[in-house]
């Protein structure tokens, strides 16, 4: 018996290209949502096992320790949108590479308590898995040190 295979090559293609759509829209949902201070809307795109700062710190700045799981993701961003207005988040670039995202921007935030207004590029990293983020990783330039080390916990 000929086994045909269930997906044709161009179904197979065309599924992938849903997938980067997807990964892509949902990539930069979050990160309007998260410009826009709307920390339970970003959350809505997060899986229950997420895990923020999974990786190994770089070496110009260092988050304090990763953070597992969604209430306490949650409130981390909640805390860092208490603590910083998100002034503007330009994307320059978005690479999809099949579950996981990469995106060059540059952020604007100000000091709620001091008015200090932070410029700095990052870099970001998102893996996906059934459509939610299980991995956010957040690599900031070194000017941003000051706002990682006062990234609450």
């Amino acid at each position: 018996m000929e086994r045909k295979p269930l997906q044709s090559p161009d179904a197979l293609r065309k599924l992938c290209l849903i997938d980067r759509e997807l990964l892509e829209w949902r990539t930069r949902a979050i990160f309007d949502l998260r410009e826009a201070g709307d920390i339970p809307g970003m959350m809505k795109y997060a899986a229950p096992d997420i895990v923020c700062f999974p990786r190994e710190p770089w070496s110009p700045v260092a988050f304090p320790q990763p953070i597992h799981g969604f209430d306490a993701v949650y409130e981390a961003f909640r805390l860092r949108n208490a603590h910083y207005e998100n002034l503007a988040s330009e994307i320059h670039r978005l690479l999809v590479d099949g579950d996981q995202v990469a995106v060059h921007r540059t952020v604007t935030i100000r000091d709620r308590g001091g008015s200090d207004v932070y410029v700095y590029n990052a870099v970001d990293f998102l893996r996906f898995r059934d459509g939610l983020v299980v991995e956010f990783s957040e690599l900031p330039d070194a000017s941003a040190r000051q706002v990682v080390e006062n990234f609450p916990l």
